[in-house]
This record gives structure tokens, C-alpha cells and sequence, in this order.
């Protein structure tokens, strides 16, 4: 899990208007210009109906998040797809990785 301080809160998601800029195989990724970097990873009951899964990919997201950072400071806003539920860790990595390299 990442630290509070870098995560995205529910006050933090009104009027927010992200732009979508990476869609992938296992994530969309949405960005938004801020003056720090804060993250936040939605998965919806429609993707992936077991809570047990949703929060499996929560954990490998933030992993993740936290081993790969953008440069740049945004609001980044990760919607993980089912297919991240079969998929090896190396290649949720990677996509992320290059995802965070077009920001």
C-alpha cells in the first residue's frame, strides 16, 4: 500500500476531470496536472466481481506504483482490467512502467 500522502482521496476525485492517456491490456491509465504526485487505483464490481480479486490487484497496483513513480508530478488514476487477474507481475510491470514513461 502506498503512504497516505501519495494516495488519492474521495474529496480529491470531485471535479476532477482526468484525461485519459494510456489504455493497455491490463490498465487504462488517467492523468491529471497537480503540483504533487498522488495516486489512486479504481477497480469497479463490473471488471472483477470478487472483492478477494479486486484487492489482489489493488496490492500488485500499488506495488507496483510504488517501485515505478512517474517523474513528473500528476494525479494518475489506474483502472486495472480482468485480464490483470491471470497475468504474470513482470507484465502488469512492465506496461505500467512504459504508461509512466509517455506521461
Amino acid at each position: 500500500m502506498l503512504p497516505k500522502p501519495e494516495r488519492l482521496t474521495k474529496s480529491d476525485f470531485v471535479g476532477l476531470r482526468p484525461r485519459t492517456v494510456f489504455r493497455g491490456t491490463f490498465v487504462d491509465i488517467a492523468v491529471s496536472s497537480a503540483p504533487k504526485s498522488r495516486f489512486a487505483c479504481v477497480i469497479t464490481k463490473k471488471r472483477i466481481k470478487r472483492a478477494v480479486d479486486r484487492n489482489n490487484v489493488k496490492r500488485k497496483i500499488y506495488h507496483i506504483i510504488r517501485d515505478v513513480k512517474p517523474k513528473s508530478p500528476h494525479l494518475v488514476i489506474l483502472y486495472p482490467k480482468i485480464t490483470t487477474l491471470k497475468s504474470n507481475y513482470s507484465h502488469i510491470k512492465e506496461e505500467i512502467t512504459q504508461a509512466f514513461a509517455t506521461i
